[in-house]
């Protein structure tokens, strides 16, 4: 077998991806294809869910320029570099933030959830929030969405199994706040950068 170029890898990934994906929505299609070729898990096009709005929100978010919160800056090292620097967009995550542990420590929750509090009120409601570590986290972002935080968009992919799968379900039921989510334990940073990548892409007018 002759060795192939990075480039032909690449093709030849997606193709065969494709090949096994069924989404009739082509713009829905591109985010599940990114995610499987992130993971290589065929489980996601089963349990991805992708609110209706969820794509047009987003690409109107990218378009004004966003800011993207992260619960982990694991997330953040998946974005893609040039394409954040072809739309303008900057990404933020405070759970390294010198207050984050005196701070989450004496409110009694996780420094990532309180890394998304400080988002918040950092940065309004004009961002995307990215959640693909910590439950805690997409469990803050849904109680602050209560209270009255109105982001762009959610995209929600905690991976566990003490409260992922159930922060994702509720995620998936509330009315407020377009989503972007998947149904079971899996998740991680490399599915939260795999989907915002391909929203990323979306709004450059690119499949991949």
């Amino acid at each position: 077998m002759s060795q192939m170029t990075p480039d032909e890898i690449y093709r030849q990934s997606f193709h065969q991806i494709r090949q096994g994906l069924t989404v009739a929505n082509s713009l829905e299609r591109s985010i599940v294809e990114r995610i499987i070729h992130a993971t290589a898990d065929w489980e996601y096009r089963d349990t991805v869910r992708i609110h209706p709005q969820a794509v047009s929100t987003a690409m109107e978010a990218i378009r004004v320029k966003a800011a993207i919160v992260t619960d982990v800056a694991m997330v953040q090292a998946g974005f893609n570099r040039n394409l954040m620097e072809q739309t303008g967009i900057q990404s933020w995550c405070y759970v390294d933030d010198p207050q984050a542990h005196t701070m989450a420590s004496h409110r009694t929750m996780t420094r990532s959830a309180w890394g998304i509090d400080k988002a918040a009120q950092v940065h309004g409601n004009s961002v995307i929030v990215v959640i693909a570590n910590a439950p805690t986290a997409l469990l803050e972002t849904l109680q602050l969405v209560q209270e009255g935080w109105q982001p762009h968009l959610i995209i929600g992919v905690p991976v566990g199994f003490v409260m992922a799968k159930e922060s994702k379900e509720r995620l998936a039921q509330q009315h407020h706040i377009p989503y972007i989510t998947n149904l079971s334990d899996k998740g991680g940073s490399p599915v939260g950068a795999a989907i915002m990548n391909a929203l990323l892409l979306l709004a450059k007018g690119k499949a991949w």
